[in-house]
């Protein structure tokens, strides 16, 4: 009797080993096939971001060649900067932003506000610099463009009406029909990137051989409320 109860335990004993072992074995493996199915799940989503970020590259490279330009907007220098001083005598001539040498700031960067080009660094001191504002009708030459139909056309931004709040964009060359195009900076003045927004055609104004012509513009941003600036450069 004492035998087959000890039989009997040992037989218990294996069949619980055999049983834990199988569930050991079987937790493992399914486990691993877990673990594998997460690997190749991550496999396929990181070849999907590459072929993703591949075709962005391809994006940009295209418009790139497209605005006959070799650096976009996110290629630049961008420092931010606020006004310290604008003088009510020449309130549409200058102002003075609170960045200077130290900072990076160079002759001829372009400044923007609100995403609006409104002008560009004309003298920089250590701690400071003075823009010289689109809106300064003394010797202001700002080449900017506009595209048609993917056709660019170039001009030279001379002057600003301030009763009428009008850039005026002169020796445009070509018999132009316009409909609301933006205009923006060509990145042929200076240490001006190419792209900038400036404003939108308004008019134009056509000589009588239909060849040269003044565009009338609408700027992008109201010059009376600067407060706070970014300078662009494109080195």
């Amino acid at each position: 009797m004492r035998k087959r109860n000890k039989k009997k335990k040992i037989y218990n004993l294996f069949l619980s080993i055999t049983v834990l072992f199988l569930i050991i074995i079987f937790y493992f493996y399914n486990n691993k096939l877990i673990n594998l199915k997460d690997i190749k799940t991550s496999v396929v989503i990181d070849n999907k971001d590459n072929k993703m970020i591949d075709e962005l590259n391809k994006e940009i490279d295209y418009l790139k060649k497209q605005n006959d330009n070799n650096k976009l907007l996110t290629d630049n220098i961008i420092i931010n900067s606020s006004i310290i001083n604008r003088s009510n005598s020449y309130w549409f001539n200058n102002i003075t932003i609170n960045k200077g040498k130290k900072d990076n700031i160079k002759k001829g960067y372009a400044v923007t506000s609100n995403n609006c080009f409104i002008g560009y660094i004309d003298h920089v001191n250590n701690n400071s610099s003075i823009v010289k504002l689109i809106t300064n009708n003394d010797e202001n030459y700002i080449s900017a463009k506009f595209n048609i139909n993917n056709v660019a056309y170039y001009g030279i931004i001379k002057k600003y009406n301030i009763i009428k709040n009008e850039l005026y964009l002169e020796n445009v060359i070509g018999d132009i029909n316009i409909n609301n195009e933006d205009v923006v900076t060509s990145g042929l003045t200076m240490n001006m990137p190419s792209g900038i927004y400036i404003g939108k055609i308004k008019d134009i104004i056509k000589d009588k051989y239909n060849l040269s012509n003044t565009i009338i513009i609408e700027p992008g941003c109201n010059y009376n409320d600067i407060n706070l600036v970014e300078v662009i450069g494109n080195d």
